[in-house]
């Protein structure tokens, strides 16, 4: 299901229910009788929604900061792999070939294969061996010449970054939210949401919007959460352009033209 039509509905259900709730507790209790409660309640729920919402913010604050933080780790993996097939032009054919294949095929298969499994945890092993070859093929080959030897040297920090990059990726994308985040959360904000049962105005329409409000805006947040703390899944998810980038600079690199980026990130 779409990931804002399923917050949609959250946001709609979690309201009609927060109002069903007011209206429940305001009928049984009664108007006057909910009136007598505001001077000790107001000050309570000061306390208690004060708390709630500091925690509510780090934690939709960190979520994101988090998304956008591996946007960047998967640029930086895709840049150096691409910074590996354009070193490599420096080196003989046979070797030059071999190190383009294993980016190609490497940026290919993270694209197809592995960013599929991203959003369950998973990964790709082709990745990983495709990785593993280019290592091998960097480290074991014997330069020629100091030329050779530098193109080498740089080609290894290149592989390094990429590595150190995909590591940080598949360890993030098998990790979200907290099990005890997730119930703190719910649980703050269902009883941020019956305090405001204590109170009551005249005006059922009134209190009505009121309480509407307060719940959307709660549901909201909590919703943001979900949204960025699971940075490889739903439709906000971290994509794999860089990546799609990377397979337009390989295909054009050697005549010099680049196609549209549009076209680049369609991966054509």
């Amino acid at each position: 299901m779409n990931s804002y039509l399923a917050g949609g509905l959250f946001i709609v259900l979690t309201t009609a229910l927060a109002v069903a709730g007011m209206l429940y507790v305001r009928k049984r209790v009664g108007v006057q009788q909910l009136i007598t409660h505001h001077e000790v309640a107001g000050h309570l729920l000061s306390v208690i929604g004060t708390l709630y919402a500091v925690l509510l913010g780090f934690v939709v604050v960190d979520a994101m900061q988090h998304q956008q933080d591996l946007r960047l780790i998967v640029d930086n993996e895709a840049t150096h792999l691409c910074n590996i097939y354009l070193a490599a032009h420096g080196l003989p054919e046979g070797i030059k070939r071999s190190i383009r294949t294993h980016c190609k095929d490497y940026a290919e298969i993270v694209i197809t294969e592995e960013w599929p499994l991203l959003s369950k945890g998973g990964y790709s092993p082709e990745a990983f061996k495709n990785s593993w070859g280019l290592w091998k093929e960097i480290t074991t080959y014997d330069p020629k010449n100091s030329r050779e030897q530098a193109i080498q040297q740089q080609l290894i920090s290149e592989i390094c970054e990429v590595t150190e990059s995909r590591r940080t990726r598949l360890v993030s994308a098998s990790h979200g939210v907290a099990p005890i985040m997730w119930i703190v959360l719910i649980v703050g904000g269902v009883f941020t949401l019956i305090f405001t049962y204590f109170f009551a105005v005249e005006s059922l329409k009134t209190q009505v919007i009121m309480t509407v409000l307060v719940a959307m805006t709660l549901a909201l947040n909590i919703f943001l959460v979900f949204v960025f703390g699971y940075p490889f899944a739903g439709d906000n998810s971290v994509r794999p352009d860089s990546f799609k980038l990377d397979l337009g600079v390989f295909k054009h690199f050697e005549d010099g033209q680049m196609p549209p980026r549009e076209h680049l990130l369609r991966g054509n």
